[in-house]
């Protein structure tokens, strides 16, 4: 809905279109004034209504192989991205509604439709140049966690702890579980690749079945109890080095400094490099 101009919104420019008439005789006022009075309070007044506008975001509904999903992009990238089935759908809207005005974009829809579909394909690079936007995420905390979470590539996990000790916040698994459910961009913000300090796979917003097949698509393979499998490997945040789970650095260094890889492949494509102690395959 559109705001009202308020009245004393106005009277900025009345003061100026005043000040200027003054300026001249008033019985002799020429078309110079004239127009540099109207000048002045079109200045004013524009200022007075750009706050008042609101940006746009597109919005539609996507058939994906995931479900049915709601999409909605800003003019600074995907804004929202929500399972119809959830129960945070009808809050995103309403979210939406409060700070943008929306128009319905097949369209756009269809082309983020297609980018899901290419990565559950197997297409590691469909999601990861869309740019993105975080403004339904009030909190600096959780924009930070959702901001880092998108440097854990496909075919990887990160625990809780993890995420919160690569942010600053060792102690804080907790608040990044309450980021995570309250994620307004599931897929492209990839909270579905945060796991359990145990190794189990937890809960999903859209789902555990959900989650399961977006891992399963990105080549992270999960045994029959929803654990990490026995061939992953270690790769350290900072050192770029990964190693195998039996690795004596890996028992010396603290498990939340760590990222997960299903395999060796995956770790090398994220431009880690094979520890020289264990040599894992």
């Amino acid at each position: 809905m559109k705001k009202a101009l308020q009245p004393d919104e106005l009277d900025p420019a009345i003061d100026d279109a005043t000040d200027a008439a003054q300026m001249t005789d008033a019985a002799q006022m020429t078309d110079a004034a004239i127009d540099k009075m109207l000048r002045l309070a079109r200045q004013r007044l524009a200022r007075a209504i750009t706050p008042i506008r609101r940006s746009e975001a597109h919005v539609g509904l996507i058939e994906s192989p995931l479900g049915r999903l709601l999409a909605a992009e800003s003019p600074r990238g995907l804004v929202a991205l929500a399972y119809l089935d959830s129960r945070d759908a009808a809050s995103i809207l309403a979210e939406l509604r409060q700070k943008f005005d929306l128009i319905e974009d097949s369209a756009a829809a269809a082309r983020i439709g297609e980018e899901i579909e290419r990565h559950l394909d197997g297409d590691d690079d469909a999601i990861v140049h869309r740019p993105i936007d975080l403004s339904l995420v009030v909190s600096p905390f959780q924009r930070r966690a959702l901001t880092r979470l998108r440097e854990v590539p496909a075919g990887s996990v990160v625990t809780y702890q993890g995420l919160a000790a690569a942010i600053g916040s060792p102690s804080s698994q907790r608040a990044v579980g309450t980021t995570m459910a309250s994620n307004p961009l599931p897929i492209y913000v990839p909270c579905h690749r945060v796991i359990k300090s145990d190794g189990r796979i937890g809960n999903y917003g859209g789902g555990v079945e959900r989650k399961l097949k977006l891992l399963r698509a990105e080549g992270f393979e999960v045994d029959r109890g929803d654990r990490i499998p026995v061939h992953a490997v270690y790769g350290h945040w900072q050192s770029r080095i990964f190693c195998s789970p039996a690795c004596s650095a890996v028992r010396r260094a603290e498990r939340k400094k760590w990222i997960i890889f299903t395999d060796a492949a995956h770790a090398r494509g994220a431009g880690m490099r094979a520890c020289k102690l264990c040599r894992p395959a």
